[in-house]
């Protein structure tokens, strides 16, 4: 097997690509949680919140709310009653 790529520092285009990559990437997981919350009218936790729908726990979404400053009251619902995710 020819390792003699792991020798090689990346050039200067590839770390471009991968700074491309990453910011693509948090783009994409900020716009799924956006996603998430809507549905789920601003709900966080529980069987029908944001979290469980993303298959992630709950401290883990908030982190992410958190490093992404995601307004996560703009997604409640209008009114006091709110319809739950299904």
């Amino acid at each position: 097997m020819d390792e003699s790529w792991l020798s090689h520092q990346p050039l200067e285009k590839d770390a471009e690509r991968q700074l491309y990559l990453s910011e693509k990437l948090a783009a994409k997981e900020k716009e799924m949680i956006e996603a998430a919350l809507r549905l789920c009218q601003g709900w966080v936790f529980g069987p029908s919140g944001a979290a469980a729908k993303l298959g992630i726990a709950r401290s883990t979404l908030e982190s992410k709310i958190k490093s992404f400053r995601i307004n996560k009251n703009y997604f409640l619902a209008n009114s006091q009653v709110r319809i739950l995710c299904r």
